[in-house]
């Protein structure tokens, strides 16, 4: 039966996997030829028409290699009230109307910034009147061409309100994305207890998630028009770039079990000679993080691979759990076909600067470590509680060997008890947890005998009824010895009611009927039926019909019907016999 719930849930994982992967290559095809003919979309779309010094027509999208001056006739336009919006990339310029000066775009970035700023929204007042645009375009990069896109001449607000609907879905990815993270940090710092029960380090995963959140949010270009400075967006998301790899390597290396204080040691030594190198190669004008970005991308994959090296050696050695394998590779499968997808968009369908389902694995591979962390936490309640539950029976059973040691004439007495208690009760469809409980009630239902001396509990005799009183009193004495253990309250309960009869003539309360606790009705059944069935001090053990007999003489009176009625269906079966039979 496991085989084949293992082989359904294989088959499961394997339909799950091939769906996803249709699921990302349709929206790749859909939302890639959507990123390709997003800018003829554009409500007045002006990307045809500019005329270059030279007098061909260019197409601002292509543009050749260093600065340029386009120039396009607007004459025949509706401008009144519009302006002229677009994307700048990595470009400074100077806007013209009829010759006249009237935005200038070169900003003046510190040395420790660099010369890039990445990408910006512009939308730029027309004055009524104009005939003519004139582009001055200058890229910051000479070997590069200057970077225009998605340039109209609309109204501003609506543009740059279709610029933020645009971009709405990719910023709450993003967000989402250092949402998770962010919690995830709170549950490292928070939760030790959780860490070390999993044994992961969900501090740097959260910070993981964190950082590659904020790298997305600079894809979006919505915090550089709300901030109004995309160089510093630029720039912090390199430096985000840079330590990316440390938290990567120490999540997965805290995966495997074991300890890699040395080498994670040296990744954050790489990470820091990283930053600090780029600080300084830019600063001093040498390069320039566009450029250096690729060495950080480059110590990222060796990072995945040296976390391969490690995730497959602690397979080998079988020191991963096979749960949190399994979570990991779907969620670096989900992801690295997400980046893969990105790369296709960028190369085929000219997506530039989108990352949208780069994020979705990032975002996934957050939900499949969430829903492992949930299931791992909960397997661990579950195993603690069997083991709580394990080590309360063993210890019942202790206790009930030291009463039955205490009273040679009952040597395993309080065990059969328990075990005809959960008979009867399960005979009467309690549920297996009520069950197991009333099992150890009744291995502890005599407990009060430790505090009776062994000379009254061993008299061959007849007991005087100063003696009597004394043994009726372990009742009370096994109240008082479990009374205090609240976990479970029935132990005292079914120590103190258990000769409490039907009728109301029991001790020590003279409670009747239904004031008598369900688990005191039902070992008055099983004790009453041991004691008979069981040698006694001062009598051989009676014969089994003849406690039988007994035991349906006094239903009604001294014992509750339904629980003798119960013992009568499991006699009937077979499943409590005469012991010679």
């Amino acid at each position: 039966m496991r085989i084949r719930k293992e082989s359904l849930r294989s088959c499961l994982e394997q339909v799950a996997c091939i769906f996803v992967f249709l699921l990302f290559v349709f929206l790749a095809i859909a939302t890639g030829e959507h990123e390709k003919n997003r800018d003829v979309d554009i409500i007045g779309d002006i990307n045809e028409g500019w005329i270059a010094e030279n007098g061909q027509v260019v197409d601002l999208y292509d543009l050749e290699l260093g600065a340029c001056s386009v120039t396009l006739d607007i004459s025949n336009l509706d401008i009144a009230g519009k302006a002229i919006c677009f994307k700048s990339i990595d470009t400074n310029f100077k806007v013209y109307v009829s010759d006249e000066l009237i935005y200038d775009y070169t900003p003046e970035l510190s040395r420790f910034l660099g010369v890039s700023y990445g990408m910006q929204y512009h939308a730029i007042a027309i004055p009524a009147g104009s005939t003519n645009l004139r582009l001055n375009l200058e890229p910051v990069f000479p070997n590069a061409p200057a970077g225009i896109r998605e340039i109209a001449i609309s109204d501003a607000g609506q543009y740059m309100t279709n610029v933020f609907k645009r971009n709405l879905f990719s910023f709450c990815q993003c967000m989402t994305t250092m949402l998770i993270g962010f919690l995830f940090v709170i549950a490292g710092v928070t939760g030790k207890i959780v860490m070390k029960s999993t044994g992961i380090d969900f501090i740097s995963f959260g910070i993981t998630c964190l950082l590659v959140g904020f790298i997305g949010l600079n894809d979006t270009l919505l915090l550089q028009v709300l901030t109004g400075h995309p160089e510093i967006i630029r720039v912090a998301e390199y430096a985000c770039l840079i330590f990316v790899p440390f938290q990567l390597l120490s999540f997965f290396s805290s995966t495997t079990g074991e300890s890699h204080s040395k080498l994670l040691f040296g990744m954050l030594i790489v990470c820091f000679l990283n930053f600090f190198i780029q600080v300084g190669l830019t600063q001093s004008r040498l390069s320039d993080y566009y450029h250096l970005v690729y060495v950080s991308q480059f110590i990222i994959v060796v990072a995945f691979m040296i976390a391969a090296v490690i995730v497959f050696r602690a397979i080998r050695q079988k020191m991963i759990k096979p749960t949190l394998l399994r979570t990991m590779m779907w969620g670096l499968c989900v992801s690295i076909l997400g980046a893969g997808i990105d790369l296709t968009r960028y190369y085929f369908f000219q997506s530039y600067g989108s990352l949208t389902f780069t994020r979705i694995g990032v975002v996934l591979f957050t939900a499949f470590m969430g829903i492992y962390l949930y299931q791992d936490h909960i397997d661990s309640l579950k195993k603690k509680q069997k083991e709580s539950a394990a080590l309360a029976s063993e210890i019942s059973e202790a206790f009930a060997k030291v009463i039955d040691m205490k009273d040679k004439y009952t040597n395993g007495h309080s065990e059969r008890v328990a075990k005809y208690t959960a008979m009867i009760a399960k005979e009467m469809g309690y549920d297996d947890e009520i069950v197991e409980k009333y099992y150890r009630i009744g291995l502890l239902h005599d407990v009060g005998k430790v505090g009776i001396p062994e000379a009254v509990l061993n008299k061959p005799g007849k007991l005087t009824e100063e003696e009597y009183d004394l043994i009726k009193s372990h009742t009370v004495k096994g109240n008082d010895v479990l009374k205090d253990i609240s976990v479970v309250p029935e132990l005292a309960i079914g120590a103190r009611a258990h000769h409490e009869r039907y009728d109301g003539k029991g001790y020590p309360n003279g409670l009747s009927g239904d004031e008598i606790p369900d688990v005191a009705r039902i070992i008055a059944v099983a004790d009453s039926f041991d004691a008979m069935y069981s040698d006694r001090p001062y009598r051989k053990r009676m014969d089994f019909d003849d406690v039988l007999a007994t035991i349906r003489e006094v239903s009604g009176t001294q014992l509750n019907p339904e629980v003798v009625d119960a013992f009568f269906r499991l006699v009937n079966k077979g499943e409590i016999r005469p012991i010679d039979k």
